[in-house]
């Protein structure tokens, strides 16, 4: 009886927790022109198209950290850290395409990566 009480009790607890948690929710992140959003560990959208020169901001809408870290060999390099809630900027300066990802979540080609492309 005692068990089944706990392991009830320990089911709705685990229950709420998942609910207001902001991993996987984007956190109300909603992308702009030159906005890309880190939502259940991709980023969204996987291809942004922006005008050069254009600052593009990457926001966190998980609740973990990621990183936004160009690819090897990008004319344009950055490795940025971003906490959940937390934002990076980077200004392209240069046309072209840039593809980038995050080292803790997905190398370049996998799931969490994404590509600006800099008219």
């Amino acid at each position: 009886m005692r068990l089944a009480m706990f392991v009830g009790i320990a089911a709705v607890l685990a229950l709420a927790t998942c609910k207001d948690s902001s991993y996987g929710t984007g956190g109300g992140c909603t992308p702009t022109a030159t906005q890309v959003c880190m939502v259940s560990s991709t980023f969204s959208p996987l291809n942004r198209t922006v005008t050069h020169p254009a600052t593009v901001q990457w926001i966190n809408g998980d609740g973990i950290t990621h990183t936004v870290t160009s690819d090897p060999g990008s004319a344009e390099t950055y490795d940025q850290t971003v906490v959940g809630g937390g934002t990076f900027s980077f200004t392209f300066n240069n046309a072209g395409t840039y593809t980038y990802h995050c080292t803790i979540h997905g190398a370049p080609g996998t799931r969490m990566h994404g590509t600006i492309t800099v008219n």
